[in-house]
């Protein structure tokens, strides 16, 4: 899994960050656009209000909010509104 530097601790047994040791450098511009994927993703998540600010409902609930907003942002990527490509080979 590709992350940012916040993710620093769990390199590289879990993910692969831009500061980890076993980074490669010559990939450095490949995985930036791999992370910039992933966060347009994060982005038409946070599009949804109830994600965007703090959840006041039923924590019970919480679950099923997030994972009904997931199936209909992949739904919206199948269906016109796609991720841009990239072409990553680990």
């Amino acid at each position: 899994v590709e992350a940012d530097d916040g993710y620093l601790g769990e390199a590289p047994l879990h993910v692969k960050c831009p500061k980890c040791l076993t980074s490669d450098p010559a990939k450095k511009k490949l995985k930036s656009r791999v992370r910039s994927r992933h966060e347009t993703c994060n982005k038409r998540f946070k599009q949804w209000k109830i994600l965007k600010e703090v959840y006041r409902h039923n924590i019970a609930d919480h679950g099923s909010v997030f994972r009904s907003i997931a199936v209909l942002t992949q739904i919206s990527f199948q269906k016109g509104e796609p991720l841009f490509q990239v072409n990553y080979h680990n």
